[in-house]
């Protein structure tokens, strides 16, 4: 037998549903590559290769400046820090040997920063980083979601290792830090996925739905002519 429901009390239970369906929706954090890998199945590397100038780096400019590796784009903002962006190699020498980074550094207005943009969403990202004097480091995803980690402080070695799954996919990832240095290289991805709306996407598109036929159904009957 069917009930007839009042539409304000049907409109409810489907904000209830919304906030059921987004409870377990979030971005879930990892501080190591083991950890994180156990959760990816399956995942994307991209090292950051060898820059290509006779003294050890690649200098792409200061303030807004940019650089594209296997797809994926890092840039730096002015609007964030008037730093310059490199990519040091293993041969420079202040690196220690160690493998090819992603540097800004040297700001003296702003903070240190890169945005890494990736083709296409995924749920799933993770990369080392370190700065020079262990600064904390903010990671701000295009999903909204916002993590800052503390950095070991080993310089170029990049002991510092950060990773996230999310429900919710994104395509960009924006590193920012105090510290006058920060680093980064060995990033990992799962596989692009489709922008196809969340379960709590649905359900208020059919609350809009259900808003514009109630709203119909009121409208005073007009007078045939």
């Amino acid at each position: 037998m069917f009930m007839k429901m009042n539409p304000a009390a049907f409109g409810a239970a489907l904000m209830l549903f919304a906030g059921t369906v987004n409870a377990d929706a979030g971005l879930v954090t990892y501080g190591d590559f083991a950890s994180w890998s156990a959760a990816v199945p399956g995942y994307t590397s991209l090292a950051i290769p060898d820059p290509t100038g006779s003294e050890g780096y690649d200098n792409f400019g200061s303030g807004t400046a940019s650089v594209s590796y296997g797809g994926v784009l890092f840039a730096t903002n002015a609007a964030l820090g008037n730093g310059s962006f490199y990519n040091i190699g293993s041969t420079f020498s202040g690196s220690n040997g160690f493998f090819p980074v992603l540097s800004s550094q040297q700001q003296s207005d702003g903070v240190a920063n890169i945005l890494i943009t990736l083709a296409a969403p995924v749920k799933a990202f993770a990369l080392n980083f370190d700065t020079f004097f262990g600064s904390d480091v903010t990671f701000t995803f295009s999903n909204g979601e916002t993590r800052t980690r503390p950095s070991a402080g080993y310089a170029y070695n990049l002991k510092s290792f950060f990773g996230v799954t999310d429900d919710n996919p994104f395509n960009t990832i924006l590193l920012t830090s105090s510290d006058p240095v920060l680093n980064l290289n060995a990033l990992k991805f799962d596989a692009a996925v489709s922008a196809i709306p969340e379960p709590a996407t649905w359900v208020m598109l059919l609350l809009g739905f259900v808003g514009i036929g109630l709203f119909g159904a009121r409208l005073p009957a007009r007078q045939s002519s």
